[in-house]
């Protein structure tokens, strides 16, 4: 198979590991494969070298940028559709919105064969106001009608997309977990020296990761650990990323008196280091897909408390346990309603109970290990991308012989 991937941006988060990974799997087995990516701005964390890491070197497209512009979304259309023409794929393979809109937009006037994207969240809640939202959900139902299939990466997701977004009919969708490569977290976590000794003599350490930007709303992560500051047990505070919202929560740290309990780090790039410095993950995101962050930290054994949005129900296990405000399962903690009174007591219950947090994250580990592979990822695309262009080729055929 020959197949062009196309993607807005390789900035730091779930799609650039996705699509970076893809490329080189792909290859490996084989099939040609092209990555397509616009430039990251210089107010996010990039994750080319991720690309490097994985020798996979993206067709630049740098008019392929987020904010809406017809002079640049013109010509990163035309550079696309050109490339396209070039190339003649079997498969073009969307992700992101910007890239989903203008890379399906000119693989359908090419004539590929099968369309592709995958939602890895939804910009229809929280990121833009009500008009453009509206305007939005009509491109993506338009462009639905000529994509042979939307991937989600979470049940949840693909029931918002189609009950809620109305996005097309189930028959179109497909869910396809994420993976990542995991194989840095085999070598820590677990119930290690940061978990189990000098439990009482130490501070629990709180890790937030992610984009400072409002959907991530790192300013909340700021006023639990306020609420947290007069905790019985000695707590700090360790925020891994950057971004716009950066001297908000600096300047809000400072206002709180909180200098001496918080440590940001900036981007990092040894991942599993970080969580293995951490007791138990917050996530404070107003929406999300499928969070690698958490992936990453159940893998290092760490447990989660995040708010109950997007598609993270789909990564907690077990049956829960009914609390006042949140639900506690085998591996983390969702929150009901968005009030820091009642994530400050989900963090709590963690916070003071060292022994659940082995245990949760043990139970996080196995499940992170059994469901979110790089291998796992690579076997459920192929075999989609198998069945679609199978049945596309019997389709020609079926046509030939009628005529």
């Amino acid at each position: 198979m020959k197949i062009v991937r196309i993607v807005s941006r390789l900035n730091v988060g779930g799609p650039a590991i996705h699509v970076i990974l893809l490329t080189h799997e792909f290859r490996k087995r084989g099939h040609e494969s092209l990555l397509v990516a616009g430039p990251v701005p210089g107010t996010e964390g990039n994750m080319e070298y991720y690309a490097t890491k994985w020798n996979v070197s993206p067709v630049r497209v740098p008019e392929l940028v987020r904010p809406l512009s017809l002079k640049y979304d013109w010509v990163a259309f035309w550079k696309i559709f050109r490339l396209l023409r070039r190339e003649r794929p079997d498969i073009v393979h969307t992700h992101t919105a910007k890239a989903g809109t203008l890379g399906r937009a000119a693989a359908i006037l090419v004539g590929t064969p099968v369309i592709l994207h995958t939602f890895h969240g939804s910009v229809f809640d929280g990121y833009f106001s009500p008009a453009k939202s509206r305007l939005f959900l009509f491109i993506e139902r338009l462009l639905a009608r000529f994509t042979d299939r939307i991937i989600s990466v979470s049940k949840s997701q693909s029931d918002e997309l189609i009950n809620k977004h109305k996005i097309a009919q189930p028959d179109k969708f497909e869910i396809v977990r994420l993976g990542i490569d995991l194989d840095a977290f085999r070598e820590v976590g677990g119930d290690n020296q940061c978990q189990t000794e000098d439990r009482e003599n130490r501070p629990v350490v709180i890790g937030w990761v992610g984009r400072f930007t409002e959907i991530k709303d790192p300013l909340l992560f700021v006023d639990v650990a306020v609420a947290l500051k007069s905790s019985s047990t000695p707590v700090k505070f360790v925020m891994v990323g950057d971004g716009h919202l950066r001297q908000a929560v600096e300047a809000r740290i400072s206002e709180s008196c909180l200098q001496a309990h918080f440590t940001l780090s900036g981007w990092q790039r040894e991942m599993a280091e970080v969580y293995s410095g951490i007791d138990l993950m917050a996530l404070t995101s107003l929406n999300e897909g499928t969070p690698v962050t958490m992936i990453e930290a159940m893998a290092t054994g760490r447990p989660c408390v995040a708010f109950d949005v997007g598609g993270l129900p789909d990564l907690m296990t077990g049956t829960p346990q009914r609390y006042e405000g949140f639900n506690v399962f085998d591996n983390g903690i969702l929150v009901d309603s968005r009030d820091v009174p009642t994530f400050v007591k989900a963090v709590s219950l963690l916070v003071q109970d060292p022994e659940r947090r082995v245990r949760m994250g043990q139970m996080g580990r196995a499940f992170a290990f059994e469901n979110f592979s790089k291998e796992r990822l690579v076997r459920d695309m192929e075999a989609l991308y198998k069945k679609l262009t199978f049945s596309d080729r019997c389709a020609v055929a079926n046509q030939a012989s009628s005529n």
